[in-house]
């Protein structure tokens, strides 16, 4: 899909577009879809639009919505060289914290994407109550702050947000609740893992899809997931979304692909190589907490920007061996101590890494994706490690575009 290299509103009150439609008009084919990633990294939620527009207008006569980036914002240059290397042109010199209510208004953009530092919410930090003293907060609850003060027709039709299981509990995500329910969004709240779209990784992840009130489809079918969310009641958390093929957890195993769908058959013995697992690390008594997966396997453990710099929960390595050997999934915290665990194993000779591109695939990148040249393959393991899912979080904003557009037929 090109990008679009002018913007257009869907409304005729902005100033900064003219040729913008009546407020309430709904995103149309022929349109130009505007948004802005904040967080972008290597541009997870810019792909997973992408593939959402075309999945949303696939049975339209007419073209596709063309995408016109107001914004990608991150605070690493690595990240954006790898956005810029995929996507296009990339806004540096603003950070996010920094932003002004203007900055916005002059982007204008229809959907909002962002992923925010999730460091403040995991189960590793000890302060998870204190969220939002955490320095790593301040950006988003700056964004929290202008989206409550930005004028009603400067308001995001459309905001997508991801993070760690955890982050619905926390003061941050009560915030957001609030800021959403006073600009009259209706909110849908996910918890939802690859597994459950087809790829055999666990990766479970909190998800919002938050859409304004005002230019909802009534007649959509859809309607159920998103609703008015007082900030004060139970969060309630969607955990499927069948009509987009998001089948519930326990339904997952009947389509997972296999780990081989994913891997990279035509690496050189260079590459090869550079994913074997040292001999040091081998020998750690840490060694024997490896979460192993095969060729076979329909499941893989969660990746993390630790990947190959730790061993426990951290990702799952690759046994090539052809004895037909195979591993069970554990969780890290549910692993014994097992002095045999390696034995008849050939661990330096069947044991690697992934490569940076088979964990982009498992991901749910396309194979158009790529790393620069200049990135190293700890680089590509760390910046893959703190992106999204892309299957994933397509289908949840096919889910926001398909409650907002108009298009032939009934959605």
């Amino acid at each position: 899909m090109e990008l679009a290299q002018t913007p257009r509103s869907l409304r005729l009150d902005r100033s900064a577009n003219p040729l913008g439609t009546k407020r309430g008009a709904r995103i149309d084919v022929q349109d130009v879809v505007t948004y802005i990633e904040f967080y972008a990294g290597i541009g997870g939620w810019t792909t997973a639009l992408k593939e959402a527009v075309q999945a949303t207008f696939k049975d339209v006569s007419k073209p596709a919505p063309s995408l016109h980036c107001c914004a990608a914002l991150d605070h690493s240059d690595l990240c954006l060289s790898v956005y810029q290397h995929n996507h296009h042109p990339v806004n540096k010199a603003v950070r996010i914290e920094k932003l002004t209510i203007e900055q916005l208004k002059n982007w204008n953009a229809q959907i909002w994407m962002m992923s925010p530092p999730c460091q403040p919410h995991t189960r590793q930090h000890s302060n998870q109550a204190k969220d939002m003293e955490d320095p790593r907060s301040s950006s988003f609850l700056h964004l929290c702050n202008l989206l409550e003060q930005l004028p009603e027709d400067a308001l995001p039709e459309l905001i997508l947000l991801e993070n760690v299981v955890g982050f619905e509990e926390s003061g941050s995500c009560q915030r957001w609740r609030h800021v959403l329910a006073s600009r009259s969004y209706s909110v849908g709240h996910f918890h939802l893992t690859p597994t459950q779209v087809g790829i055999p990784n666990d990766r479970p992840r909190y998800y919002c899809v938050a859409t304004l009130q005002s230019l909802i489809q009534e007649e959509s079918l859809l309607r159920r997931y998103i609703q008015p969310d007082p900030p004060n009641d139970t969060l309630f958390l969607h955990k499927s979304i069948e009509e987009l093929n998001i089948v519930p957890i326990e339904k997952a195993d009947d389509s997972l692909s296999s780990i081989q769908h994913f891997l990279n058959r035509s690496l050189s013995l260079e590459e090869l190589d550079s994913l074997c697992i040292p001999e040091s690390i081998l020998k750690r008594n840490a060694a024997w907490c490896f979460d192993i997966v095969t060729a076979e396997s329909k499941r893989s453990a969660c990746f993390t920007s630790s990947y190959g710099k730790f061993v426990k929960g951290t990702g799952s390595v690759l046994y090539t061996g052809s004895d037909g050997k195979q591993f069970d999934l554990m969780n890290p915290e549910d692993r014994q101590f097992d002095q045999t665990w390696a034995d008849y194993l050939n661990l330096e000779k069947d044991l690697r890494y992934f490569s940076g591109m088979e964990l982009a695939q498992l991901f749910g990148f396309s194979k158009d994706f790529s790393f620069p040249g200049s990135i190293s393959l700890k680089q590509e393991w760390k910046l893959i490690g703190n992106s999204l899912n892309v299957r994933v979080a397509a289908r949840l904003t096919e889910l926001g575009l398909r409650l907002l557009c108009k298009k032939r037929g009934h959605v």
